[in-house]
């Protein structure tokens, strides 16, 4: 790992522990230098403010993982250790999503946007399908997987099982993929 890496996990963990007593939209950078034992030049030299230290953290330690080797075989498990690692992290991911106003909110759906568009894209190997549509569709299906999550974390205090909420999803996408290969769906989408 290098001295970069390490440093931003340091910080990251001193948010995270800074979190355990206080709110979110209550911590300062000068709260997380101290805790850190870092000056706040080196805590500017890695994220220009504690919302690009959350967005580092959320990407690191609950999307990432998932990422490197996510296939369409696979992606519910992914999903599941996803939803797993941020409740192994309740009380961070809790005081975060409660006490961001939309930012967080925002960028998950931001986030997962881009993973949809990247899947579709690989789904229409062809290049059968308009650029403009693919946008709507992803848009679609973060807002969907996101309020999901969302719903799960700041409605359900995170009660149901990552493994239950997968099934669902899997249930969902089954659905989907046996509507795409509807005749009927097949030319509503090849229209646009």
């Amino acid at each position: 790992m290098s001295d970069s890496t390490i440093t931003k996990r340091a910080i990251a963990d001193s948010l995270k522990d800074l979190t355990k007593a206080k709110s979110f939209d209550k911590i300062g950078v000068v709260d997380i230098t101290e805790k850190c034992g870092i000056n706040r030049q080196t805590f500017y030299y890695h994220f220009s403010d504690k919302y690009e230290l959350l967005k580092w953290i959320y990407y690191n330690d609950y999307i990432l993982p998932s990422l490197g080797d996510l296939t369409f075989g696979n992606w519910a498990e992914k999903l599941t250790a996803s939803l797993t690692a941020m409740k192994n992290d309740y009380d961070f991911c809790m005081n975060t999503i409660n006490h961001t106003d939309d930012y967080l909110k925002n960028y998950l759906v931001d986030t997962a946007e881009n993973i949809f568009s990247e899947a579709i894209d690989v789904m229409d190997h062809n290049n059968e399908l308009d650029k403009e549509p693919i946008k709507y569709f992803s848009r679609f299906f973060a807002y969907g997987l996101s309020g999901i999550i969302i719903e799960w974390m700041t409605k359900n205090d995170m009660e149901t099982s990552p493994e239950k909420i997968s099934g669902y999803l899997t249930e969902l996408l089954q659905a989907c993929e046996t509507a795409a290969h509807d005749e009927n769906v097949t030319k509503l989408l090849h229209n646009y």
